[in-house]
């Protein structure tokens, strides 16, 4: 078991058996999740604790995909089926583009679009995997170059998703910035796509907590007099962090790169939620989405998206 997946499974035993005090019951299932921080319909949901049905999702990377034998491995496909799909996609990056497929695929399935998986963990589809630490750069380098190669070979795909842990360090030569090799990384891999690449999309990461957060969580469901939402909010100021590919989409100027920010469906102006609309939020301490949550944010992010590809 990796230290990962160990938080993974604290966090479900920890919260998972939990059940809602008496008298205090959720809102209906439209103020579950993202939902209660719908700017345009407010509702409120006085859940003080995670449904214990979340305990098996939150051990679950993702929604399901169909596998392929595809290169690089593992490729799987999501949306509608090839043969009634009216276009296709890519979601490419590493784990912090995995739990994103659960909310692409309300998207994929809203659009009639196939989507393509294409993730690694720890990798981000950028040059700047050249410059990565030992160890993680060259299994980096040989998935960022097999997907270059999958998508000139893959003449289908018009819109490719990316979206990637934004603290992945690299290992810059002495007097180069570090901001600068970042960004410019994603500027030199997406310029380098091929012409049907229409539109490149970010998905700005997600905040990330802390270990803190977990004993926080603990305590006030085991205390049953408080919300743990509100209880264990944590500061907005160092959850989101800086996000170098929608800082590379900025400086391109360009109508090829657009890039989506569902920030405000974690945090306030101030704090970020561990809990919200009865739903737990992440499910380990690296940032990565529940699928509850991560289906709950795929209306939002289909309207995101919709306006990104007008604008």
């Amino acid at each position: 078991m990796t230290a990962r997946t160990g938080f993974a499974v604290l966090l479900v035993a920890a919260l998972g058996v939990v059940t809602v005090p008496a008298g205090i019951a959720a809102k209906p299932s439209t103020c579950r999740g993202a939902a209660a921080r719908d700017p345009d319909n407010p509702c409120f949901n006085a859940t003080r604790s995670v449904s214990p049905t979340l305990a098996a999702a939150d051990l679950q990377t993702s929604s399901p995909c169909r596998p392929t034998t595809q290169k690089p491995e593992p490729i799987c496909t999501f949306g509608v089926p090839a043969a009634k799909a009216r276009d296709h996609i890519a979601l490419i990056g590493d784990s912090h583009a995995l739990h994103w497929r659960a909310a692409l695929d309300v998207v994929a399935n809203a659009e009639r679009w196939e989507g393509h998986s294409i993730t690694a963990p720890g990798c981000f589809f950028s040059t700047a995997v050249e410059v990565m630490f030992v160890g993680a750069r060259e299994m980096c380098v040989a998935w960022f170059d097999a997907t270059r190669r999958w998508l000139a070979a893959h003449r289908e795909i018009h819109t490719v998703f990316v979206s990637q842990n934004a603290d992945t360090p690299i290992d810059v030569p002495a007097g180069e910035n570090v901001t600068d090799r970042k960004v410019e990384g994603f500027r030199a891999a997406w310029s380098a796509l091929p012409r049907n690449v229409r539109r490149v999309i970010v998905i700005r990461d997600t905040p990330a907590s802390g270990a803190a957060t977990l004993d926080c969580l603990k305590r006030a469901i085991a205390a049953r007099k408080q919300r743990p939402g509100p209880a264990c909010a944590f500061d907005r100021a160092t959850a989101v962090r800086k996000d170098y590919a929608v800082s590379a989409v900025m400086r391109a100027r360009s109508t090829r790169y657009r890039y989506v920010d569902l920030t405000r469906f974690f945090c306030g102006s101030r704090a970020c939620y561990p809990v919200i609309g009865g739903t737990l939020v992440s499910r380990d301490v690296y940032g990565h989405l529940t699928l509850e949550y991560a289906r709950s944010l795929g209306p939002y992010l289909l309207d995101k998206v919709r306006r990104a590809l007008a604008g």
